[in-house]
């Protein structure tokens, strides 16, 4: 009984000390919006322009997935249609604009579509039709543009669901199709889009939540022309003091609710999922015909996702200002040097990569042991494997706004009063990866199996050495690109970053921030390309460890 008592206490102990950092936040903040009658949900009926703040909100959502969902398993059919002399490269492409963070993204497409001086509008403006114009065609700073980027940027998550689903799934039926003489548009409809049903809604409820809990592109671009979403409200509480913790939550409480709703109707609508399951015995048999065409699709969304912001980035950055004209004599590296000798930019950047770094190696050896606790095979108290389970769900499912200003009410009152400090930002960090750090061990241990573990224990090794002498040799690979890819969605955070820091507390998105509301344009292109790069070479070191498929699971 002690042997199997004693274990437990380490798996319980990990539940409770993870789930005070998941859950409590979220806890505090939302009996916040409950006490006194509920007079939180009365102050956010009394804001101005509420109406308005919750109509984009939920349209932001549905347009923005909407459009995510029928463009990634658009471009997840392309690749599957693509030739084999530009296969590896063309699946991988799709997934480029994973590696540039949203904020650079976002501000790319601003020196490109801002109504006066976008790049791409002084050029359409020298058409002939456009001529007489003296601003636009397009007005980047409106609803319907921060649906189109949104949705474009959420696209890459969907290819990622759909195009595994196309590379898992026998080809049977659609050469049965084919041999029947249904077209490649008829068979896409009938027969692939049927089977990838799972894949395909399970897809379309992530970006949902992700377009509900959107904020970096609503920040930038909605600033301009007043246009809100709960999350950019949530941030303006921040800014006033006293804070208004209570209306913060009520604010964020329909996220919650969307987000418990979205997996329900997930459930109710994938039903039995062995209905989607084709038995193919010849894995390898491709029954698509490659079309050259499917090339030129996926080439052009990676120029207007990834290669024009970036372009238009390394310009600005390079320029005197920001005017809009394009003076190739004229470029300098002036804005480099004011940005590499800049104290507080580059102490923003070294505490984004000391925090990062810290919170590494406390995420990977706590994201392994809950890991393991989910697999079948360890000997663990049902009710804790549950418990487990749903604190690494969990962090993934909260929009990162919604759960930095949790944190923040958190950790500025006792008994763990760090505000102010880095060890915010440590905590933050944990808290959000947590779930990501755990999933993608949990796929390194499936793929490792459990043989060589249990010959140990059978040859007399006991627990503790048979882990470190067997699974964590073989599973290094995967620790090691889990460690880079962490590091890569650490330095791309923004909001929830923004959210908890402070004057002392500066990190490079944070500071990029308050670099653009100050209109130093040059020197955030600059910043942008910082965040880029560092990027990079994160992802570089993940695919050098742990191959090309860990860029599939940024």
């Amino acid at each position: 009984m002690r042997r199997q008592v004693a274990p437990q206490i380490g798996w319980l102990l990990i539940v409770i000390v993870v789930g005070f950092a998941v859950v409590w936040p979220i806890v505090q903040l939302q009996y916040r919006a409950f006490i006194d009658g509920g007079s939180a949900f009365t102050r956010m009926g009394e804001l101005p322009r509420i109406g308005d703040t919750v109509r984009t909100t939920v349209i932001l959502a549905f347009l923005s997935s909407a459009l995510a969902v029928l463009v990634g398993t658009f471009l997840a059919w392309c690749a599957s249609l693509l030739p084999r002399r530009v296969q590896k490269f063309g699946e991988l492409a799709p997934l480029l604009p994973l590696i540039v963070p949203a904020v650079a993204a976002v501000t790319g497409w601003i020196f490109l579509l801002s109504p006066k001086v976008g790049y791409l509008n002084m050029m359409l403006r020298q058409l002939p039709l456009l001529s007489g114009l003296e601003e636009g065609p397009f007005d980047i700073y409106t609803v319907k543009w921060i649906v189109l980027i949104t949705g474009m940027l959420l696209s890459s998550f969907v290819y990622v669901f759909v195009h595994t689903g196309l590379k898992n799934m026998g080809q049977e039926l659609e050469a049965a199709a084919a041999a029947c003489g249904a077209s490649p548009v008829r068979i896409l409809l009938t027969v692939t889009l049927p089977l990838l049903r799972p894949s395909i809604i399970f897809a379309a409820g992530v970006v949902f939540l992700l377009g509900m809990g959107q904020f970096t592109a609503p920040l930038l671009l909605g600033r301009t022309s007043r246009i809100d979403v709960l999350t950019t409200e949530m941030f303006h509480l921040t800014l006033r003091y006293p804070i208004d913790y209570g209306l913060g939550a009520a604010l964020g409480f329909p996220i919650l609710i969307a987000g418990f709703i979205v997996v329900m109707l997930q459930k109710l609508a994938l039903g039995e999922q062995r209905r989607y399951v084709v038995v193919s015995a010849r894995s390898k048999y491709d029954a698509r015909t490659t079309r050259w065409w499917a090339a030129g699709v996926i080439g052009v969304y990676l120029l207007i996702t990834t290669v024009l912001p970036l372009l238009a980035l390394t310009y600005v950055s390079l320029s005197p200002f920001w005017s809009g004209s394009l003076v190739m004599t004229e470029l300098t590296t002036r804005h480099w040097k004011s940005v590499l000798d800049n104290p507080v930019l580059v102490n923003a950047v070294w505490t984004s990569i000391k925090t990062s770094v810290i919170a590494i190696a406390i995420l990977i050896p706590l994201g392994f042991g809950m890991a393991f606790a989910l697999l079948q095979s360890t000997r663990i108290f049902k009710p804790i494997r549950m418990a487990i389970d749903f604190l690494a769900t969990l962090p993934m499912a909260v929009p990162a706004s919604l759960m930095g200003f949790g944190l923040l009410f958190a950790y500025t009152r006792p008994p763990i009063q760090i505000y102010g400090t880095a060890a915010v930002l440590v905590v933050t960090y944990i808290t959000l990866m947590i779930g990501h750090a755990t999933r993608l061990q949990f796929t390194t241990l499936v793929a490792t199996g459990q043989e060589f573990l249990e010959a140990s224990k059978a040859c007399g090794g006991g627990a503790l050495r048979s882990l470190l002498q067997i699974l964590l040799p073989l599973c290094r690979k995967g620790i090691g690109a889990t460690a880079a890819l962490t590091f890569v969605l650490l330095f791309h955070e923004f909001s929830a970053s923004l959210m908890v820091r402070s004057a002392r507390t500066q990190v490079i998105g944070s500071v990029m921030y308050d670099v653009w509301t100050g209109g130093v344009y040059s020197e955030v292109a600059v910043l942008a390309l910082i965040m880029v790069l560092v990027t990079v070479i994160g992802v570089m070191i993940a695919v050098w460890i742990g191959g090309s498929e860990s860029l599939k699971k940024i």
